[in-house]
């Protein structure tokens, strides 16, 4: 039961991060309208079909059990919670769920030997939104520290650590790194690894959970996922 509420409040849907919401919209409606379009490109942004298209399929990625993509949740469906304490820090999970963007997939890495697994998403902008989501990212962690918020679980405080680049060379147009350590009610504490890339008009966010120690999502993957953007866009 302790693992199991753990999961639930870092993981939440099946790609998605509880702790990580905040409030509002979690990018499901802007992936569900995106959905209705057809052919590769929508005003200039990769549509759902195409953003689902270039993640991993099952198979592709060593050492999981799977890698299923998240289907788009009805918006009458979705619970919102109130914004957390730091505004700064509201601003960084608002880009995290991809808030904003045309496009939306998520998707989850289930490896084996592996309790918490990670997850992925994917999010396609109009215009220079990606640009715009980057800047406001790194704004963000420039004074984010810590906050407190409401999850499916109740209450938490997260705090916000390790800001950088990601320790694999060049990898798309911008990318930054940085973790997260939240303690749970059960008594355990949750780490997250956070990956941010920008690559064209798509971001791409990579997420690792642990308890009780740091781990890391693996960064060849994140060159892998990140090159398939750069390709598809021509770049």
């Amino acid at each position: 039961m302790l693992i199991e509420k753990a999961r639930r409040l870092l993981v939440g849907t099946a790609a998605g991060v509880v702790v990580l919401s905040g409030a509002g919209c979690s990018g499901q409606d802007a992936g569900q309208d995106a959905g209705k379009g057809f052919g590769a490109r929508a005003g200039g942004a990769l549509t759902y079909e195409a953003l689902r298209s270039l993640a991993f399929k099952d198979g592709e990625v060593p050492n999981t059990h799977d890698t299923p993509v998240e289907e788009p949740a009805p918006k009458k469906s979705e619970r919102t919670f109130p914004p957390v304490s730091d505004a700064s820090c509201q601003s960084v999970l608002d880009v995290l769920e991809a808030k904003g963007a045309s496009a939306v997939v998520r998707q989850v890495f289930n490896w084996k030997d592996d309790l918490w697994g990670g997850g992925s998403t994917l999010a396609s902008y109009r215009g220079e939104g990606a640009e715009q989501a980057f800047d406001r990212l790194e704004e963000g962690l420039q004074t984010c520290r810590s906050y407190s918020g409401e999850s499916y679980e109740g209450a938490y405080t997260t705090e916000v650590t390790g800001v950088g680049a990601p320790q694999v060379g060049q990898v798309g147009d911008e990318a930054l790194t940085f973790r997260t350590v939240t303690p749970t009610k059960d008594g355990l504490v949750m780490h997250q690894d956070h990956v941010f890339v920008r690559t064209g008009k798509v971001t791409a966010t990579f997420r690792k959970a642990e308890a009780g120690h740091e781990g890391t999502f693996p960064r060849d993957l994140v060159q892998r996922q990140v090159d398939r953007l750069a390709e598809a866009q021509g770049s």
